[in-house]
């Protein structure tokens, strides 16, 4: 089951989001045009300001009933998958930064 959310959800996150094309001065870093691009101005945060929860009373509710619950479960893997894109994404991120910074100290290098 996880394999499926696991592969859904990067299909549909892949659709989703997008990076911004990086353009360095004699430096080509490959396969940099394929990562996806994000348009931030896109996103929007609801307004919860509106929702009075003093009132709400959760001592009634059965916490391991909940998790059972198919929705709880499915929104349960996605959250896990998205963990593991931000993961992987960030470990990629400094994968490509050491070596941005490897290719420009070689470029320092050979031009003394």
């Amino acid at each position: 089951m996880l394999a499926k959310v696991s592969t859904s959800g990067y299909s549909w996150c892949m659709n989703k989001i997008s990076f911004p094309h990086i353009t360095l001065p004699h430096v080509t870093i490959p396969g940099l045009d394929r990562l996806p691009k994000v348009d931030l101005s896109k996103i929007t945060v609801p307004s919860l300001h509106s929702i009075d929860l003093t009132s709400l009373d959760i001592s009634r509710l059965n916490p391991s009933a909940l998790l059972q619950n198919p929705v709880v479960k499915q929104a349960t893997e996605i959250g896990y998958t998205a963990v593991g894109f931000a993961v992987l994404g960030f470990q990629k991120l400094q994968v490509r930064r050491v070596e941005l910074f490897d290719a420009m100290k070689a470029r320092n290098n050979t031009a003394q």
